[in-house]
């Protein structure tokens, strides 16, 4: 392992990046009905009057939709949480009337059926961890980090990450350099120590270009993403594909 690295971190984006979406078996509003029927019940069952179970989900879509139009404009962040508490007050449950905490662990927030990670993500990462990358994360996930955690652990990714972050949590989405420059402060990095990789070009790789950090753009078969002018420095198709990139720019 060499000591005079160039490159010191290398930094993730999450979904159809290190996971694959390809097969997943539900989508966003099949994948959360189920869950927000828990929270009506429980809601129903202390005496709360509320919309039937169909009209109740759809004003929490309805509410964390208008999160995420308000946010992009200035690329600030949607609230997973920001956005229950705000469905529920328009249905007329004030937010003294239930214990938040209680309510997400009824959410029962899973890794979605069908989503795993690449075939070769664990490959990639032991390899990294062995030549001595740290390794982080940046999501536009609006959920709060520990939410994403149960995906991490499920799928036996934690243990290679050393920092990782939501834009639920930091209030600001990619391509926003506040997300990068917080993730390279919990790193103790600059800009030129790391490399970014992401499959959406207007967030990922935008964001990295904002703080002039080298980039690499994944874009795995299923996708077909409008770069929209938007060049990566490098564009791969497997992660595996990263690691020649990491041994030219330390050869560089």
């Amino acid at each position: 392992m060499r000591s005079d690295k160039r490159i010191k971190a290398v930094l993730f984006d999450f979904d159809d990046t290190l996971i694959t979406w390809e097969h997943a078996e539900y989508s966003w509003i099949e994948y959360n009905r189920p869950r927000w029927a828990t929270i009506h019940d429980f809601f129903t069952a202390d005496g709360h009057t509320l919309p039937n179970k169909d009209d109740f989900a759809h004003t929490i879509q309805l509410c964390m939709r208008r999160q995420w139009e308000e946010a992009l404009p200035v690329w600030g962040s949607a609230s997973f949480i920001d956005g229950l508490v705000e469905a529920l007050a328009e249905m007329g449950v004030g937010r003294d009337l239930y214990d938040l905490d209680h309510l997400l662990e009824l959410y029962n927030w899973q890794p979605v059926p069908g989503v795993k990670p690449f075939d070769d993500t664990h490959a990639v990462l032991t390899e990294l961890k062995a030549r001595g990358y740290q390794i982080g994360l940046i999501t536009n996930a609006f959920q709060p980090m520990w939410m994403r955690d149960i995906e991490l652990n499920a799928f036996d990714l934690m243990k290679y990450i050393d920092a990782r972050i939501t834009s639920g949590d930091t209030r600001f989405m990619k391509p926003h350099p506040a997300i990068y420059w917080r993730m390279l402060g919990l790193l103790n990095l600059m800009p030129q120590d790391a490399v970014f990789v992401g499959d959406r070009p207007d967030q990922d790789i935008l964001g990295a270009h904002n703080v002039d950090m080298t980039s690499v753009l994944i874009e795995p078969p299923h996708l077909n993403r409008d770069r929209q002018g938007i060049e990566a420095t490098f564009t791969i198709k497997t992660l595996t594909e990263l690691l020649p990139i990491l041994d030219r720019l330390e050869d560089a």
